[in-house]
């Protein structure tokens, strides 16, 4: 763990270094110089960007993540240094690396990420301090207007507000604090953000399918029921796409609610199941005429044949390149619990066997996305056994449920707390009692004539 931690830290320090060369690409560098920017580069970093990082507990599922970032510092670094006397300062592109970080991390990350761009981008103009304050308001309103991002069309909303705080702050550094800036500078503060807007709209869907990791917009692509793992699933199980679509509903409820991701919910609830492709009669919703291949294996097979869902699931997920996230939530939402009905019905045959060996592999839900999931995933399954329950019957229901889960401290490591619980709780139960409310039944007809008569046969009559 040791040797992994400094490793770590030596591959960020090569990262900022590297960002430092890429900002002043196109001059020489005293030593001294390199030595100071890099120092402050250090110190910037892991006093304010790192205790950002902490705080989203995404970053930590994979290394994906944090070299993502790091190269979008780098991209930062290389457009200030390629930005040249000639074109002036106010066309250095912030905007570009910063809204890159707000739509894949966090504003607060792009923030802080911006802080170090901004210093490193004074720097190269020699230090005019009078472009702290047009820097940091372009870093700061680029972050804030993407935070809720979920149509490209907010980019462009973004981008020209963007450019009007600029415009109004470089125009309030001349004609207040007396600097002599030219309209052409002030004409570049206000399109600078506006044309990098176009170019990130452009360049986001290469870094999104390249590194993986997806904004709002890309997730909601998605969600299109046309993609191939989703037309797969219906055509070759159909009750778990139906289940899965079920569970979106719920999941997209239950993170509005407490404030964690929607989109994200919504996705991985879709392809949650999506390993089911392979066997799919092996499970309770796509089986027909109530035979139950399971009823003819050993326990310990039905078991092996469960988690081999969870494993092509995993599979299928990064051949079809899904988002990262989407991945996780495919193991993670049966977290380590245990096939109950399996174990039960082994412990019949052999009264020594151990729970351990029917338990999914893991791990636990890492985060709130995924533990939703995990909650929506159960409760639907277990509100399917329900016939015509009343809004109490459906309470009890949602409440054991997630109970169960709860006590099992299969949530211990998602950051649910027990206030989310509660929401999600009553986010599930007004979605559940929409979904079994009883419709008016129309009467019979029986003089409307039949345009066409099905004649009972399942075969391919006609065809």
């Amino acid at each position: 763990m040791r040797k992994k931690r400094i490793r770590d830290y030596l591959v960020v320090l090569v990262f900022l270094s590297t960002i430092v060369l890429a900002s002043n690409v196109d001059r020489k560098l005293a030593p001294n110089t390199f030595l100071f920017e890099f120092l402050v580069v250090v110190l910037l970093w892991f006093s304010l960007v790192d205790f950002s990082v902490r705080n989203f507990k995404i970053y930590s599922l994979s290394p994906v993540f944090k070299y993502t970032h790091l190269s979008l510092m780098v991209l930062g670094g290389a457009f200030i240094g390629l930005s040249r006397p000639e074109i002036g300062p106010h066309m250095t592109p912030l905007y570009i690396p910063v809204a890159f970080i707000s739509l894949l991390f966090t504003p607060e990350i792009a923030i802080t990420s911006g802080v170090v761009l901004t210093f490193l981008a004074v720097q190269r103009w020699y230090s005019d301090p009078a472009l702290f304050l047009t820097f940091l308001v372009v870093v700061y309103s680029t972050a804030r207007t993407l935070s809720t991002t979920t149509r490209r069309t907010d980019i462009v909303r973004s981008s020209f507000a963007v450019s009007t705080l600029s415009f109004s702050s470089a125009l309030f550094v001349k004609l207040v604090l007396g600097i002599s800036y030219t309209k052409y500078d002030l004409w570049a503060a206000f399109l600078n953000p506006f044309v990098s807007g176009i170019l990130v709209i452009g360049m986001l869907p290469y870094v999104e399918y390249t590194s993986r990791i997806y904004s709002n917009m890309g997730l909601e692509e998605f969600g299109n029921l046309n993609h191939p793992l989703l037309k797969m699933l219906s055509m070759r199980a159909p009750g778990t796409y139906y289940h899965s679509v079920l569970v979106a509903n719920l999941a997209e409820a239950a993170a509005e609610r407490i404030n964690a991701n929607p989109v994200l919910a919504r996705i991985g609830s879709y392809f949650h199941d999506i390993g089911k492709v392979k066997r799919p009669n092996f499970f309770t919703e796509n089986i027909r005429d109530d035979k139950n291949p399971h009823d003819n294996i050993n326990p310990s097979l039905s078991h092996l044949i469960l988690n081999e869902h969870v494993k092509y699931g995993v599979e299928l997920a990064r051949k079809y390149r899904l988002p990262l996230l989407v991945e996780f939530i495919i193991p993670q939402h049966h977290g380590t619990r245990s096939q109950k009905y399996f174990y039960y019905k082994a412990k019949q045959k052999f009264p020594n066997v151990s729970e351990e060996e029917f338990r999914y592999p893991g791990p636990k839900p890492q985060f709130k996305e995924a533990a939703i999931v995990m909650l929506a995933d159960s409760v639907e399954a277990a509100s399917r056994s329900l016939k015509n329950p009343s809004v109490g019957q459906i309470r009890e229901c949602v409440e054991n449920v997630i109970s169960s889960i709860f006590f099992e401290r299969q949530l211990d490591e998602s950051g649910i707390t027990l206030s989310d619980l509660e929401k999600i709780s009553d986010a599930f139960l007004q979605a559940l009692v929409s979904l079994f409310s009883t419709r008016v039944e129309y009467p019979d007809e029986e003089s409307t004539p039949k345009a066409v008569r099905i004649n009972g046969s399942s075969g391919n009559a006609g065809i």
